[in-house]
Formats: C-alpha cells, sequence, structure tokens
C-alpha cells in the first residue's frame, strides 16, 4: 500500500472547550468578574447580573486573565499578587509590594503597576519577573493597545502615559489634565476609555490622544472593561454598582446599572479558553518500515503532561474491522525513545486511571508522560509482528498552562 503523510484532521481531531458548566466552581467563558475589595473575595455575573462568588479571601482590586482562563489578582493591602486557576485554586504569583494595575500582552507576558516603588514590572509566564519601566508617579490602570503598546494612568501626575513594546524608549505623554485617573480599556476601535475618579466621569481619548468627555455623575468609578459586543462596564464604588454603556451611549444618557449593592473594584471578562484538548490519528499498522507512527507538536513555554493512547480492540466497539489486537507504544523525542508501554497496567495504572483516561481493554497501551515543549513521535506498533487498524491518541492533561499540543501528523497506509 502507498505511504502516506497526513495532517491534522487527517483522520480525527477533537476539540474540547477547557471551561465548565458549574456555576460554583470553575470560570466561565464571557462572564464578567470582578475584585471585592474589603470583602474579601471575587465575584462573577451572569450575563443579566446575577452576583456569585468564585473565590473568597484576597482583598481583591485589579483583575486579568490570561489567555488559559487563569485570574490574576492584585491584593495591594497584603502586597500579593495571586493566580487563581479556572478551577479557583489560589497560590501566590508574587508578592513584597502593593500592586495595582493589571495586564496581559498578546505574548502573554503579565505586566503590574506597582505604587509604593513607581515600577511597572514585566512577568513572563513561567514567572521571571523583570522591571519594564520606573520612575513613574502611581502607576494604577494599565492597558494594551492592538499595536502591543502599553498604556499607564499615571495618578499623581493626572495623565497617561504611552510605552512602546520593547520598554526601552522614554514614555511618551498621551494624554493629561484628568483628575484622578485610574481604570483603562480599550474597545474595538482603537479608542481608550479613562476613569477620572476625582471628577466622576469617564473620558474616551482616540489613538491621537484627544480627549473628549463620554459619560458624568458616577460616584468613585475605579475600573474599566469592555466585553466582546463592545459594551463598556465601570465599577462605581460610591453607589456600589457596576454600570453598563452600551456602543450607542452618549452624553447624557442614562448608563445600565448592571449590577447593585456589589463592592466592585477591578473588572476583567473571562475569555474564551477553547483549544485543541485531544489530537487521534488512525491507520492501519503493518511491519518494519510501515508501522504507525504519529507526530505531534507541544508548544508554549511550559512542561505539558498527556497521555497517549495505542488502541485496537476498542476499535471493534465502533464497527472497524481487522484491529490490531495487541497494540504497543513507544514514544520519542528528539533525541530517541523516552518510554514504552505494552499494556496499559504494566506500570502506571493508577496514575493513568486517575486521569479518567485509562483504555476499556487491557492489552491496549497507555503513556502518562509529562513533556516539554518541542516535537514528539508515538510509534504504534502490533506486538509480535501482527499487523491491523489501530488508533493513537494524545490528551492533553494541564491545559491551564502555557503550552498546547498544536498538530498530529502521521507516517502510516491506508
Amino acid at each position: 500500500m502507498k505511504n502516506t503523510f497526513k495532517r491534522l484532521s487527517a483522520f480525527s481531531v477533537v476539540f474540547l472547550a477547557l471551561v465548565s458548566a458549574s456555576p460554583s466552581a470553575r470560570a466561565t467563558a464571557g462572564q464578567l468578574y470582578s475584585g471585592g475589595l474589603n470583602t474579601h473575595a471575587v465575584y462573577r455575573f451572569s450575563s443579566s447580573g446575577v452576583q456569585s462568588t468564585f473565590v473568597t479571601g484576597p482583598d481583591a482590586d485589579s483583575i486579568a486573565f490570561d489567555s488559559k482562563g487563569n485570574l490574576f489578582v492584585s491584593d495591594p493591602q497584603n502586597k500579593v499578587l495571586l493566580k487563581i486557576t479556572p478551577g479557583g485554586t489560589k497560590t501566590t504569583f508574587d508578592s513584597g509590594y502593593a500592586p495595582a494595575g493589571l495586564a496581559f500582552n498578546d505574548a502573554g507576558n503579565l505586566f503590574v503597576g506597582d505604587s509604593g516603588f513607581g515600577n511597572i514590572y514585566k512577568y513572563l509566564p513561567n514567572g521571571t519577573k523583570t522591571i519594564f519601566a520606573s520612575g513613574v508617579s502611581g502607576p494604577f490602570g494599565l492597558a494594551f493597545d492592538r499595536a502591543g503598546n502599553l498604556y499607564v494612568s499615571e495618578f499623581n501626575t493626572n495623565s497617561i502615559l504611552k510605552f512602546a513594546p520593547n520598554g526601552t524608549q522614554s514614555p511618551t505623554p498621551f494624554a493629561s489634565g484628568l483628575h484622578g485617573p485610574l481604570g483603562l480599556a480599550f474597545n474595538s476601535a482603537g479608542n481608550l476609555f479613562e476613569v477620572d475618579f476625582s471628577t466622576g466621569r469617564i473620558n474616551k481619548i482616540s489613538p491621537a490622544g484627544v480627549v473628549t468627555l463620554f459619560a458624568t455623575s458616577l460616584s468613585g468609578p475605579r475600573h474599566l472593561a469592555v466585553d466582546r459586543n463592545g459594551n463598556l462596564f465601570a465599577s462605581d464604588f460610591g453607589t456600589q454598582r457596576i454600570l453598563e454603556f452600551p456602543p450607542n451611549f452618549a452624553v447624557g444618557d442614562m448608563p445600565i446599572s448592571f449590577a447593585s449593592s456589589t463592592t466592585a473594584a477591578g473588572l476583567a471578562f473571562e475569555p474564551p479558553t477553547a483549544q485543541l484538548a485531544n489530537i487521534s490519528t488512525r491507520a492501519f499498522v503493518q511491519t518494519g518500515q510501515r508501522v504507525t507512527i504519529a507526530g505531534f507538536i507541544v508548544t508554549g513555554t511550559d512542561p505539558k503532561q498527556v497521555v497517549v493512547r495505542g488502541l485496537g480492540p476498542t476499535l471493534t466497539q465502533h464497527g472497524v474491522s481487522g484491529v490490531l489486537a495487541d497494540p504497543t507504544l513507544d514514544l520519542h523525542n528528539s533525541t530517541g525513545s523516552i518510554q514504552t508501554n505494552d499494556n496499559w497496567k504494566d506500570t502506571q495504572q493508577a496514575a493513568i486511571q486517575a486521569t479518567g483516561l485509562a483504555p476499556t481493554n487491557d492489552l491496549e497501551s497507555a503513556i502518562l508522560r509529562t513533556l516539554q515543549p518541542g516535537n514528539y513521535t508515538a510509534i504504534l506498533t502490533g506486538k509480535n509482528g501482527t499487523t491491523g487498524v489501530g488508533l493513537v491518541e494524545v490528551y492533553d492533561i494541564n491545559a491551564g498552562v502555557f503550552a498546547n499540543l498544536a498538530n498530529v501528523s502521521t507516517r502510516g497506509n491506508k
């Protein structure tokens, strides 16, 4: 038979949204989240403004999500920066200073304002911390435009600074003459919105830096967020409300009271985190140079835990005939073989069962392994030279890290 090289989706690819429908246990894509300040909680809100508690503990002010759905929370009262997984597990990401505004750039790097020391810190996805900028007088709100420029509200000078993506140049004054500028947020048109805490106003600033009045009569506005439909949300601390401003809002209109009786601070919408969670490829497994070789790539910066399965007998449940009776797996990295398995219960039975991905047939193969970013191949053969139809699968076990399954390719036979 003719050898073929088949790309992603040549046989089957499964996409799973890595969020849960549980209303009390996990972050939910598209919902609005808010820091609760001295109520010691982070709250979330349904599309109709119904409040529930996501986690308790921190004096949460500014908040921001990474692309994996992890929520980062500034707790200036306790001088800690927290990371909260989609499942609600809290860990200390950094400490020792009073973090203010938070923002992620497109590369997944976290930027944090330090109001006490006047620094802007940059954190790589692995937690490595560097000083991006210093000498900022009271940094608070942070926001990135589409070009990767960072905008910082400088509370003590009533201005907004603009930093180039590389951070090596002195900041450019972007807007001035403000009154206690705090939260910042961009809309899809590239306009920057800013809250004037002292005057109770929201200003709209064009890409050229022209400031116009957007809304008035707020009472202690602190933070802003824009949803996917272009609606602007503002936390109004004095009235304990979250206000919603539709895209067609004009000065003098009444904003929508999205949520009331809430101690709202930082605002952020949980992003969609759908990603490739399983890749699989089916082929007729022969011998020698015609065994099936499935290649896959782990991208990103973090280690990725995966389960690799080699199936045969299970395929009969799906109407496949001539299956591989006793599959064996050999997992390779760029230097050679790193792990093999004949029957999945041989060495990792308990650990594989704990993932919920144990094969249903004892003769099938499975490997649980933590992989560094790189290229990998899984070689599927039949024990004692047997042949038949087999399936190689790779499952993403820890989706909330900066590493992804990116591709599957197969050398096999039709």
